[in-house]
C-alpha cells in the first residue's frame, strides 16, 4: 500500500490524509495540496509509520510539491488580501442582516477561489440564498458560504481565553466535546454562566478536562445534601471543597459546623460514618427480625447431659441383672412376714443356719411300741 501522511491546513483544522508520492516528506515539512478548492498550503503533522491504514478516513488528498519560498510568500499575500476583504464583506452582510457575523474569508494561492464563513443567532432564519446574492456581486471569484456556529468563530479567529492562555479550540482542541451545566456542578462551580464560558459565549470546554479526577472524589466521599450518621450523632454535608479535599459537615443537634479532611472521612465511610438511609435500612431490617423471632419463640431448650452410647444386649442384661436382687428381696420380705403372722407367740424365727430353715422334722410317734420300749427298762 502506498504511504499516507496526515497534512492540517490551520494549527488545530481537521487532519487530512494525503498520498506524497515519491516525496519523503518529515513532520513539519510544508507541502502543497490539491484540493476541490484550488490549492492550498498545509504542514505535514502525521508521517506514515505514524499512521495505521485501519484509522484512514474520507478520501486521499494529493501532495503536488514542497512548497517553495515563493509559495509561502503568495499564502502571506492571499492572507494580507483575505482580512482586508473580511471587512468589506462584514458591510454587506449587514446590509442583509445586521445579525450576521463574517467569521473568515480565505482564498486559494491563485485567489481563484473564495470561501466566506459566516455566523447568526440559533433563533435567526435567513435564506442562504440572499446572503450569497449578496456577496456575488461584490466578488466574482467562485464564493462558498458556510455558516458555522460560536465555536467554530473562535476556533478560526482564535485568542486568548479567561486563564490567559491562547484558546484550546484554535491551539491544539481538534474536535469539540459535548458540555453541559451538570459537569460545573460536580466540580463545586458556581451556576452562574457568566463564570464559566468563553470567548465564544458557551460553556468553558475546559470543564471537561478535569471532570474524572472530580469524580473519582466525589465517589468516595458522601453527596452534599445528605445526611449521615457518625459517632459524635447525625450530621448534613454542606459543601466538599475539591481543590482543598475538605467536606464541612453540619450536627443540628449540637447546632455545630465543623471541617474534616476527605481523608479523614473517607477512612471511616462505611464503617463508624454511613448514609442515614444505610442505617435505618439496616434497623429496619433487624426490627423485623426481631419481631418474627418474638412471634415465632416457644422456650428456651437447656443442654442435657446424656449417657455415652452402649449395646443394647450389655444394658438389657445389666438392667435385668439389677433388678433381679430387687424383686428377690422383695418377696422374701412379703413372705417372712406372712410367715410372722402365722408363728405363734413365743416361737422364734428360723435362721439359714438352724435346720429348720431348709428342712422341718418329722414328729415322733408315741404308741404301744414306746410303751413296750420303756416296761423293760423300768423292770
Amino acid at each position: 500500500m502506498d504511504p499516507i501522511v496526515g497534512v492540517r491546513l490551520m494549527t488545530a483544522g481537521d487532519l487530512l490524509y494525503c498520498s506524497p508520492g515519491d516525496l519523503n516528506l518529515m513532520i513539519g515539512d510544508y507541502v502543497v495540496l490539491v484540493t476541490d478548492r484550488g490549492e492550498r498550503i498545509g504542514r505535514v503533522v502525521v508521517t506514515p509509520d505514524q499512521i495505521m491504514t485501519n484509522q484512514v478516513s474520507g478520501p486521499l488528498r494529493v501532495i503536488s510539491r514542497l512548497a517553495t519560498e515563493a509559495d509561502l510568500t503568495t499564502q502571506e499575500k492571499v492572507k494580507k488580501k483575505a482580512a482586508d476583504e473580511s471587512n468589506r464583506a462584514q458591510e454587506y452582510a449587514t446590509r442583509v442582516d445586521s445579525r450576521i457575523r463574517v467569521a473568515d474569508l480565505t482564498y486559494d494561492l491563485t485567489e481563484t477561489f473564495l470561501d466566506i464563513s459566516y455566523v447568526l443567532p440559533d433563533k435567526v432564519q435567513v435564506k442562504h440564498d440572499k446572503i450569497q446574492q449578496a456577496f456575488r456581486s461584490h466578488y466574482p471569484e467562485s464564493l462558498q458560504l458556510n455558516r458555522i456556529g460560536d465555536r467554530d468563530r473562535a476556533k478560526l479567529t482564535g485568542g486568548f481565553g479567561v486563564c490567559g492562555r491562547e484558546l484550546c479550540c484554535s491551539s491544539w482542541m481538534t474536535t469539540f466535546p459535548s458540555i453541559s451545566m451538570k459537569l460545573a456542578k460536580e466540580q463545586g462551580l458556581s451556576p452562574n454562566p457568566s463564570k464559566i464560558s468563553g470567548v465564544c459565549g458557551r460553556l468553558l470546554c475546559c470543564l471537561t478536562f478535569e471532570v474524572d479526577a472530580y469524580r473519582e472524589i466525589a465517589g468516595t466521599l458522601p453527596k452534599v445534601g445528605k445526611t449521615i450518621s457518625t459517632p459524635a450523632g447525625r450530621a448534613k454535608v454542606l459543601s466538599i471543597n475539591y481543590l482543598s479535599e475538605t467536606v464541612r459537615l453540619y450536627f443540628k443537634d449540637q447546632g455545630e459546623t465543623i471541617q474534616l479532611t476527605a481523608d479523614e472521612l473517607r477512612a471511616q465511610m462505611g464503617t463508624t460514618v454511613r448514609p442515614v438511609e444505610l442505617e435505618e435500612k439496616v434497623e429496619e431490617t433487624v426490627r423485623k427480625q426481631e419481631e418474627e423471632r418474638g412471634k415465632n419463640f416457644l422456650g428456651v431448650l437447656t443442654p442435657v447431659d446424656t449417657p455415652p452410647h452402649r449395646d443394647n444386649s450389655s444394658s438389657k442384661s445389666d438392667s435385668a441383672r439389677r433388678a433381679k436382687p430387687q424383686r428377690d428381696s422383695n418377696k422374701k420380705s412379703i413372705s417372712s412376714s406372712k410367715i410372722a403372722r402365722r408363728r405363734p407367740a413365743g416361737s422364734k424365727e428360723p435362721t439359714e443356719s438352724s435346720p429348720e430353715s431348709t428342712t422341718r422334722k418329722r414328729p415322733r410317734r408315741r404308741g404301744k411300741r414306746a410303751g413296750r420300749r420303756a416296761t423293760p427298762s423300768s423292770e
